[in-house]
């Protein structure tokens, strides 16, 4: 509205009512011209006609277009709000779910600051060959679970991942999916599954749903397992490559999918001295890695921990005490959960 406001303004300005018009047109009739020394009087009327015509005709244009400015700024609103309740509707929550498993994976680590190593080979060639029964990624805390798998999929379409952090996980996963319920998340699962068909390159043809388990989660385990079951069968119409990646080394080898013949064990070690050396050089540590290694072992988890401490001040030994402090304190949580 105020674009036509704005438009009758300026034409305002330039074009003067019938009634402004009429009477500048008397004043020309009745306007002597001289021509020589004769005084001539000249007919304006047939004139005078003619600019009221004209003067009515461009307020028609502008009633018109004025009209025309409403109507667009209506149908804009109407598709604005066609858009949202679209959008906030069953079928508009499913493709948004679907359209962002399809994007190419992008793990938190940019790929220039990440070694390659043998078991992110193995995990590729997994999900590549996968035909049934979950995928568990387990290792020491801090051996680089995350980083390994993350790198493996790196790339990858119809990954779909979300982190266990309570019993309650399944709602909450539905929640950030903002597909509201299991059987909306299964339905947007199969269209993942049925879009991969379009991208004969991509390393699967199967949804993965990427499951973090991090220390700290104690509960909710037992429904990981089961849920891994469940969809790693073709019950929903589309079979879904479960990769559970946990943080406890105990975690993983407790996880139960129905039996070692149901699930598939990759296990992530520490890093070899060579891959160490690799790492640090990243970091500019390539002459005293072996400083490194003394004061923190060969979990990559521990060493990029130190590489940090470092940048801040904090000297190596001081690194190297917290970290025995850790594991003092780890050996008597387990001292205690055992005398229980």
């Amino acid at each position: 509205m105020a674009l036509v406001f704005i438009l009758v303004k300026l034409m305002g300005a330039f074009v003067p009512p019938p009634q402004v018009a009429s009477a500048r047109l008397r004043g020309l009739i009745e306007r002597p011209q001289f021509i020589g020394s004769s005084i001539v009087k000249e007919d304006l009327r047939p004139r005078s006609t003619h600019c009221r015509a004209l003067d009515v005709k461009v307020w028609q244009v502008i009633v018109s277009a004025s009209g025309l400015v409403v109507a667009t700024i209506q149908a804009v609103r109407a598709v604005r709000d066609s858009v949202r309740t679209f959008k906030a509707s069953s079928e508009g929550k499913i493709r948004a779910a679907v359209a962002k498993a399809m994007k190419p994976f992008e793990p938190s680590r940019p790929q220039d600051e990440v070694i390659q190593r043998p078991v992110m080979g193995t995990i590729r060639k997994r999900v590549e060959s996968w035909q049934q029964h979950a995928t568990i990624i387990g290792g020491r805390y801090q051996s680089g679970k995350s980083v390994a798998t993350e790198e493996a999929l790196r790339g990858v379409r119809g990954v779909v991942r979300f982190s266990i952090e309570s019993a309650d996980w399944k709602r909450m996963m539905f929640e950030e999916l903002k597909v509201e319920n299991s059987g909306l998340f299964k339905e947007m699962m199969r269209r993942v599954g049925e879009k991969l068909k379009d991208f004969p390159d991509n390393l699967t043809k199967y949804p993965v749903l990427l499951l973090d388990i991090p220390r700290t989660t104690i509960e909710g385990i037992d429904r990981v397992s089961s849920t891994a079951k469940d969809v790693a069968t073709d019950k929903i119409g589309c079979a879904i490559h479960v990769i559970v990646s946990a943080s406890s080394a105990a975690v993983a080898l407790a996880f139960d999918a129905g039996g070692t013949e149901r699930q598939e064990d990759i296990w992530v070690a520490d890093l070899t001295e060579e891959e160490t050396k690799e790492f640090l050089a990243l970091h500019g540590h390539e002459k005293n890695w072996k400083d490194f290694v003394d004061a923190c072992g060969l979990r990559i988890g521990d060493l990029v921990k130190a590489c940090e401490n470092l940048k801040k001040g904090m000297p190596l030994d001081d690194t190297k005490q917290e970290y025995q402090r850790v594991a003092d304190d780890e050996v008597a949580t387990l001292h205690a959960t055992q005398n229980r």
